[in-house]
């Protein structure tokens, strides 16, 4: 079922993972001069010659589809690969199965493992390995997972793909936003397509901008069959500028919102533990929470306070007694811990 979060109007929102910190003073004048200077009134150049070099060069990668944000990148990779099976690591979004209903491809699900007393979800990379003979399949993996937090490093993932068959989709939207995460350069591989955001660490997700990375014959593949504008045209000036004249504050601004991630990530998570809820570890700017009841009249009465969190029974392997939220500000967060004890009872 397709369901995501930021559909709640005022308040606090914490269903959608944004970056927690305000961004570069030149960064929004960037977005400023590209509104101001009318950038919605022209066509953007539909072969994004700059836009994709200023990503390259920022990221150190070298073939650079520009996506519709990095949800459009699975649809043209399953696409431009001719996948016939859709192989899905688990708990995941639930559009996956309904993509691949549409293709008319198989979908297979690949669990991750729950373990309870460690409050964590973990995949076995040998399960991995496990799935990838088929060449007709696609394996797709969230790295930080989204909803779990759960993390695996890159450059095992990189060996892994390098005796790999299928080919492996690799959805990092959370990269730089992880403390977890290596540097910032997409990982590489004969059988591997990286999809990245740029929308959710600069904190314009109504921008929708993203970027695949993969080998070349796959990657001309996916331009061909992206849309012809798919990038809208402020969309494309303001990562241009912000990319090109923002790089040295914009890598500072990536370690600094890693470091803080980390730091609320953990004061939140103790905080919880607290409320006699149960958060997950993950390496992201969000926490899987589980509380030991349904979760139907709990959200609908933080919803009555003004805050929203994200329902995640809606992620295939998860199920009503699991929520998400973002990492946001500290004193967002305190709003969020302070109406949890009240919708949870504490110290009942």
């Amino acid at each position: 079922m397709r369901y995501h979060g930021g559909r709640e109007s005022g308040g606090l929102d914490f269903s959608v993972n944004l970056n927690p910190l305000p961004p570069p003073a030149g960064v929004t004048d960037a977005l400023r001069g590209c509104l101001s200077e009318e950038a919605a009134r022209a066509y953007p150049d539909y072969e994004y010659r700059d836009l994709v070099e200023a990503i390259r060069s920022f990221y150190g990668c070298d073939e650079v589809v520009p996506l519709n944000g990095s949800s459009e990148g699975l649809l043209l990779a399953a696409l431009a690969a001719g996948a016939r099976r859709l192989v899905v690591v688990q708990p995941s979004y639930g559009e996956h199965r309904d993509l691949a209903e549409a293709l008319g491809i198989r979908y297979d699900p690949l669990p991750m493992d729950l373990r309870e007393s460690a409050l964590e979800f973990a995949l076995d990379p040998g399960r991995l390995r496990g799935a990838c003979d088929d060449p007709d399949a696609l394996i797709a993996l969230t790295n930080p997972n989204n909803p779990t937090g759960s993390f695996l490093d890159p450059r095992e993932i990189e060996e892994l793909a390098s005796g790999c068959r299928s080919w492996i989709l690799l959805d990092e939207a959370y990269a730089e936003l992880s403390d977890a995460y290596p540097g910032i350069a997409p990982p590489r591989g004969e059988r591997l397509v990286v999809l990245r955001s740029l929308t959710k660490w600069l904190s314009v997700p109504g921008l929708r901008i993203g970027f695949a990375t993969a080998p070349r014959g796959l990657a001309r593949r996916m331009d061909a069959l992206r849309s012809t504008w798919n990038v809208n045209s402020v969309a494309d000036c303001f990562v241009r500028r912000s990319l090109t004249g923002e790089g040295p504050a914009l890598l500072s601004y990536i370690t600094r919102t890693r470091e803080y991630v980390s730091m609320e990530r953990s004061r939140v998570s103790g905080r919880l533990m607290d409320l006699g809820l149960a958060p997950f570890r993950g390496s992201a700017n969000f926490l899987l929470i589980r509380s030991r009841e349904p979760l139907d009249g709990p959200i609908e009465r933080l919803r009555s306070r003004g805050i929203s969190v994200r329902d995640a029974r809606t992620f295939e392997g998860l199920d009503r007694t699991f929520f998400r939220a973002a990492i946001r500000s500290r004193a967002d967060d305190d709003a969020l811990l302070e109406a949890l004890g009240e919708v949870f009872g504490a110290g009942r």
